[in-house]
């Protein structure tokens, strides 16, 4: 029975929630799925700041699930993706990069759908970061927080109708929705807007389960080398005792 992780590496239950519902869609039986939020850290993500805490306070969940063929990275931002692609020894999907490249199968031109204001520029570097500028019109925010989305559904749906139209604008007939805490709304905001609409965490879950059931892994000759041996120091100081056994055992063995 294959057994995938889908980490929400924020700290939100009612995120992991919907993030859950969705995936459970996706593994039916003979899989099985998992979903579990990092072990500490910000309720929602929406800076460098949080990406960079997300990345760290994820890594001890590999531990705690030894046996998976495959993880899911339930956030848009895709923090800590590259940390995990290096170290884990089955294969890793980040849901923006899935969904990005899902998009290029369906579209020509893909636009993101975010949250806050700020997440505009985040999203412009990720998409450089995966060399995507030839297909991307751009990303629109909606201008609200990520955990106020389920405060007023029939706002939040209000204003990602509006964002989705602007980017229709501008040439994408593909849309992502930018968050993972919008993926209840897929359904809804399809019916509203007529061009493709992807939620990301199912195309990360489908994503994963085609390159399990392809058995394929992360290579592991380039970019997602396994990081040599490093001695750790000092790090009672900074970490809790279950991190630390986690960074010293990874740093000190298999690396």
């Amino acid at each position: 029975m294959p057994k995938i992780l889908v980490i929400n590496p924020n700290t939100s239950a009612s995120m992991s929630a919907d993030i859950r519902a969705t995936a459970q869609k996706v593994f039916k039986t003979p899989w099985e799925v998992s979903v579990a939020n990092a072990l500490a850290g910000p309720e929602s993500l929406e800076s460098w700041y949080d990406y960079h805490l997300a990345s760290v306070t994820i890594l001890p969940l590999l531990a705690q699930y030894p046996d998976i063929e495959g993880v899911v990275l339930a956030c848009f931002g895709d923090p800590g993706l590259y940390v995990l692609k290096e170290i884990c020894k089955a294969p890793v999907v980040g849901i923006a990069e899935a969904a990005m490249a899902m998009s290029l199968l369906v579209g020509g031109r893909f636009g993101i759908l975010a949250g806050m204001n700020r997440a505009v520029q985040l999203m412009d570097s990720m998409v450089r970061t995966y060399g995507m500028e030839g297909r991307y019109c751009g990303t629109v925010s909606m201008d609200m927080r990520v955990l106020g989305f389920e405060k007023d559904r029939a706002q939040t749906l209000k204003t990602l109708e509006a964002a989705s139209q602007e980017l229709v604008k501008r040439g994408a007939d593909v849309l992502l929705l930018g968050c993972a805490g919008l993926t209840s709304f897929i359904e809804e905001i399809q019916a509203l807007v007529p061009v493709v609409i992807i939620d990301p965490v199912e195309a990360g879950c489908r994503m994963i389960q085609t390159v399990v059931e392809s058995k394929l892994n992360i290579s592991r000759s380039g970019l997602y080398s396994t990081p040599s041996p490093q001695r750790m120091n000092s790090l009672e100081r900074v970490f809790s005792s279950e991190m630390t056994a986690f960074l010293r055992n990874r740093g000190e063995s298999e690396g």
